[in-house]
């Protein structure tokens, strides 16, 4: 019998090689996957803060006597700002996946108003399509410039 000497892989080399393979590209795999998430919650958080930053310019742009205090909801926020006894200068954009919700306090002391104190909470989906809410908030002192 005459032996000849083969060239090649065996099936189990190969199969090997693929486990090999696979166990290295495991983890960058998971890598990528990551930070796909976390480019999400990035963008969800910039929304948040955009629109807080956007509540709060509108609150501290009013003067001191036409800002109301008490507690508002997106709906309210949203609708024209019932927050103000004067006229509103420009309206929020209404953001489907935001919740906004506002905190007007008055800051007294001898009886006379000081401060307003604005809490601005945005409310948002941790990822698109998850149940978990995160929140973000804002706060702020308005003087009262009259005093």
């Amino acid at each position: 019998m005459n032996k000849t000497q083969r060239s090649g892989l065996s099936m189990i080399e190969i199969v090997f090689s693929i486990g090999i393979l696979a166990l290295i590209m495991l983890p960058v795999f998971m890598t990528f996957s990551s930070g796909n998430r976390n480019i999400q919650l990035t963008d969800s958080e910039f929304r948040a803060h955009t629109a807080a930053i956007e509540l709060m310019e509108q609150i501290v742009s009013l003067p001191f006597g036409q800002i109301k205090s008490g507690e508002y909801d997106s709906d309210t926020i949203i609708d024209g700002g019932q927050f103000a006894d004067g006229p509103v200068l420009f309206k929020l954009s209404p953001v489907e996946d935001l919740r906004h919700t506002l905190k007007i306090e008055d800051i007294k002391r001898d009886g006379k108003t000081l401060f307003k104190k604005v809490t601005v909470t945005i409310k948002f989906a941790a990822a698109p399509g998850s149940d978990r809410i995160r929140e973000f908030f804002m706060k702020t002192l308005v003087a009262n410039e009259n005093l």
